[in-house]
């Protein structure tokens, strides 16, 4: 009996060691454990903001996904071929992902503490390796598709649209790869309030990872600027022109500029404190616990903010992206205003020479001479007539020329009214003859 006592005993005593070496093991020094107490604070309210941000981003994916396959009930055009909401689609994507990585902050509440070497600490430090940058990127695509249209009138065709986006993607797992790669799974540690790259390596923070969201904040903030100044200068053109449907084209257009701007400003504002955060840390200048939380709470709330920015906006920036099958904004023209116009001078001149018996022979040898016919097309302020006659034309002994000159003028709106009853008159021919003798002898 006592024997079967000094059993138990010895082996209870080895599952205690056993149980504190695996601990012991498992535990590092860059663990956090206990939180501080403002680090728990903060990370509760983190956590809050980001199950708003999942909750909306997944829902909205789930509204536009079921729109994109079941499109043909209600739906006149198929939703995918509008590239703003492919854009804002994956935009939702990636602030899902990042959510995702501030939401497992419940865990670290839970146990009030951050570990290093957990699933959870690399799955955070991944989904917030994606998430970051990939909602930078996305922002960053949807202005420079504003300034193609803006700038150059055109889109991107379908596949090239394609091949844009899923280049994106490949790019973001490009940039995840690489330090996982260079350091193995354990690069994700406890950095600052969550987990995150080890701060020892800053080159992987930098390079694949706040270089790309600080071209991203940047980069967006020229683009809209470079077209906020056009589309000034082209609606100017058009109100001096007079040109009404091309003036509503653009005010439209600039109404969806005014749309997608939201997102860059949004991001921005969001992104910016957390990013200069980091960047101080990497000079040196550590900012506190409170800071990084309150960061990281904007930070994540981003989500949630740009599903409310696209649930305000749905209605206005479909309907005026699409207006007409997009064909108006396919026709403007950076530089002229968007105008659509041709002029073209038609010039004949015809000679007639009258004389003695040496003119009678010239007049039967060049009877009915005509001069060749000269068609150019002029630019809109052009009104040169220097090449009205051309220098090659010898000019001999002649009584009398006629002139005819023919100007046509044909003019397209760029906003075609296929609504309106007189779609027929819709291109506009205006022709101008004058006739009559130049000089005479």
């Amino acid at each position: 009996m006592n024997l079967w006592r000094a059993v138990s005993l010895l082996s209870s005593s080895t599952d205690v060691s056993h149980t504190n070496n695996v601990l012991s093991t498992r535990s590092s020094p860059l663990d956090i454990d206990p939180l501080p107490s403002t680090q728990y604070k903060g990370l509760i309210a983190i956590s809050v903001l980001a199950m708003l941000s999942v909750l909306a981003t997944f829902g909205l994916l789930c509204f536009i996904t079921y729109r994109l396959v079941f499109w043909r009930q209600g739906a006149k055009r198929y939703l995918g071929h509008n590239q703003y909401i492919i854009l804002i689609y994956n935009l939702l994507l990636a602030d899902l992902q990042q959510s995702l990585g501030f939401l497992i902050c419940l865990h670290w509440i839970h146990n009030d503490a951050i570990r290093a070497g957990t699933a959870a600490c690399f799955l955070q430090g991944l989904w917030l390796q994606v998430g970051d940058p990939g909602s930078g990127l996305f922002v960053l695509a949807i202005a420079i598709h504003t300034f193609m249209l803006v700038t150059s009138g055109r889109k991107l065709e379908h596949k090239w649209f394609v091949v844009a986006v899923v280049g994106v993607w490949v790019f973001l797992a490009v940039i995840v790869a690489i330090p996982i790669a260079n350091h193995g799974v354990d690069v994700m540690v406890p950095s600052g309030a969550w987990c995150w790259i080890n701060e020892k390596y800053e080159a992987e923070r930098l390079w694949t990872h706040y270089l790309w969201i600080f071209l991203a904040e940047f980069g967006t903030v020229i683009l809209y600027a470079i077209m906020y100044f056009q589309l000034r200068r082209q609606i100017s053109a058009s109100s001096i022109l007079g040109g009404s449907a091309q003036l509503e084209s653009l005010k439209r257009l600039r109404r969806v500029v005014g749309y997608m701007v939201i997102y860059p400003v949004t991001y921005v504002v969001l992104s910016l404190p957390l990013a200069a955060g980091r960047m101080a840390s990497a000079r040196g200048q550590n900012p506190n616990l409170t800071y990084f939380c309150l960061a990281g709470a904007m930070m994540t709330s981003s989500g949630f903010v740009d599903v409310l920015v696209y649930t305000l906006t749905r209605r206005n920036l479909i309907t005026d992206s699409e207006y007409r099958g997009n064909s108006a904004y396919n026709n403007i023209v950076s530089g002229q205003g968007g105008r659509n116009r041709s002029t073209n001078l038609t010039t004949t001149i015809t000679t007639v020479t009258r004389g003695g018996a040496g003119a009678g022979r010239q007049n039967a040898g060049n009877a009915g001479q005509r001069a060749k016919e000269t068609r150019s097309s002029l630019s809109e302020r052009s009104g040169s007539t220097d090449n009205i006659v051309q220098k090659d034309i010898e000019l001999g002994e002649i009584g009398k020329v006629y002139q005819e000159t023919t100007i046509e003028i044909t003019s397209e709106p760029a906003y075609p009214q296929n609504t309106s009853p007189r779609s027929s008159d819709e291109m506009h021919h205006h022709t101008t003859s004058v006739k009559g003798p130049i000089w005479g002898k």
